[in-house]
């Protein structure tokens, strides 16, 4: 790989750098005991994985693999500052789950290229 490649890839290096970070604090946030405040960083991986904080475009792969996330958008904001809607735990694991799949193809689909 050539340095421009590197130089246009190193933004998308860091958020999924980040996105790691984040799902790393989750894990060990719903460790017994369980926190509820994984949602966050869960939110905040998923934003990161995404790498675009506007929408995907209509038939973009991505949509799909995100859909059974939509629910951590609530815990973007209100969460953080009231804690409602509160999450179940089991539920967080779930998507700990499913991100850390989706860290995996980010990684593999968006820096192999």
């Amino acid at each position: 790989m050539d340095d421009d490649a590197r130089r246009k890839r190193k933004p998308i290096v860091k958020l999924l750098d980040a996105a790691n970070l984040d799902l790393d604090a989750a894990a060990r946030l719903l460790a017994e005991p369980p926190n509820v405040l994984a949602a966050n960083h869960l939110q905040q991986a998923a934003k990161k994985i995404l790498s675009e904080p506007r929408p995907l475009p209509p038939g973009d792969p991505w949509r799909d693999r995100f859909r059974p996330l939509e629910r951590l958008s609530a815990y973007a904001t209100t969460f953080r500052y009231s804690l409602t809607p509160t999450p179940k735990i089991d539920d967080l694991r779930q998507m700990l789950t499913l991100l850390h799949d989706l860290h995996v193809t980010a990684r593999a689909e968006l820096l192999t290229k």
